[in-house]
């Protein structure tokens, strides 16, 4: 975002992974979406069943970038955002199972695993890191169904908060995004 409000760039929430019959969302710092569906596109995977074994070991590489950048960047940038924390949400075809499936992992557990899930939902309560953000500058998440002008207002909120990236880039991000995805067999 400009500092008058107007937006200059958006990025993708979810991502295909045509291949694996599935898709992908991620919910945490900027360079974790299109790193980790870069790693999982070199990854030739077969199926969601095979994305299922493939996700974790491509997140820890995805996350294992922030070792090219400078310490102190990536230190000043983790001060305000946890860089290691996210929500990865898959969900696709299952041809073992036979049936569609959505899963979570949760990068800030103690012992990391995909958590079958009943639907793909990630809201903001769910981050303790983006909470705490948000409560430092005067808001009070509490109640998940804000209605549509409060959700507006934190969007231009997060507009005047400046994000730090693990490069060194500085400038302010706004995370927004709904989408239906339908998952079948074909």
């Amino acid at each position: 975002f400009l500092p008058e409000g107007d937006v200059i760039g958006s990025m993708q929430k979810v991502y295909i992974l045509a291949q694996a019959d599935a898709v992908l969302a991620v919910r945490g710092p900027t360079y974790l979406g299109p790193t980790l569906y870069g790693a999982l596109n070199g990854s030739n995977l077969s199926g969601f069943d095979d994305l299922l074994s493939k996700l974790i070991p491509a997140v820890l590489h995805s996350m294992s970038t922030l070792d090219s950048f400078a310490p102190e960047v990536v230190a000043e940038a983790n001060a305000r955002l946890d860089l290691r924390r996210a929500d990865i949400v898959i969900a696709g075809w299952s041809r073992a199972r036979g049936r569609g499936e959505i899963h979570k992992l949760d990068t800030s557990a103690e012992e990391w695993r995909l958590e079958p899930q009943g639907d793909g939902f990630i809201m903001p309560g769910e981050n303790p890191a983006l909470m705490e953000r948000l409560q430092a500058h005067g808001w009070n998440l509490s109640d998940e169904r804000q209605d549509e002008q409060r959700l507006l207002e934190l969007v231009h909120h997060q507009c005047a908060v400046d994000d730090f990236l693990p490069n060194g880039a500085r400038f302010p991000t706004a995370g927004a995004f709904a989408q239906h995805t339908v998952i079948s067999p074909q």
